[in-house]
């Protein structure tokens, strides 16, 4: 696997917005560890090994709200279940796809922004490219976790506190993004919520049980009504 000063660079190069949104995101996310009782190790940790947003963002509000590990792990796993798919789709333009360490760096390092940054390329994807454009992402998500952590010592408390709200922020920008291209997105969003509900509130289920359930029944029930054109898979 022979390395290339210019395709990193390259990569560095098409990768560094993704490294200004993925700083600013991550404050939010390092000023919610600290707010739900982490070291900075274990905040800074927890993007290091795991680098997935939205899913971070997800196991921090169940771990506050006191659902079991078993419920955090199934449903990060679930939310997190998308890069499978995306790794798997790009592996097919590797140029040289027969490399297990080139595969594994982007195994781990295909998140969304740069499953799309990599799909626009036109031609294969050289590993040297790959470990820049990943590296500058990876590198935002994770220094932006420690500098928002740290900034959790000089911030007002209610500013701290105020972190806790950044995950449902995020998943309505990203139901209302999908909302503006699929109207069927809302009734999926509608029947999770409303199980979600009734749930909690009716049978009493904890906060993780009862998203885990709604989230596999939304997820059932959006392949039912989704076509194979509209999940984009034809």
């Amino acid at each position: 696997m022979a390395v290339s000063a210019k395709e990193i660079r390259e990569g560095v190069h098409d990768g560094f917005p993704i490294f200004l949104g993925y700083f600013t995101t991550a404050l939010a996310f390092g000023l919610l560890t600290r707010t739900s009782g982490f070291t900075f190790v274990e905040g800074v940790l927890t993007s290091l090994v795991t680098f997935a947003g939205s899913g971070q963002f997800l196991m921090i509000n169940l771990y506050n709200a006191g659902s079991l590990l078993l419920s955090i792990v199934v449903s990060v796993f679930f939310i997190n279940s998308r890069y499978i798919f995306m790794a798997s789709s790009l592996s097919q333009r590797l140029a040289d796809p027969s490399s297990v360490p080139g595969r594994l760096m982007c195994g781990f390092g295909t998140v969304d922004e740069v499953f799309t940054v990599a799909s626009f390329k036109g031609r294969k994807l050289s590993y040297s490219y790959m470990a820049g454009l990943i590296a500058v992402s990876y590198i935002g998500w994770t220094s932006g976790t420690a500098v928002g952590y740290a900034a959790g010592t000089f911030l007002p408390d209610v500013v701290q506190k105020a972190a806790v709200i950044t995950v449902y922020a995020m998943f309505a920008s990203l139901l209302g993004s999908e909302t503006g291209r699929n109207a069927k997105a809302v009734l999926v969003a509608s029947v999770s919520a409303l199980l979600n509900s009734i749930l909690i509130l009716v049978a009493g289920l904890s906060t993780g049980l009862s998203f885990l359930i709604s989230m596999a029944t939304a997820t059932v029930f959006g392949a039912l009504i989704y076509s194979d054109r509209e999940a984009g898979i034809e």
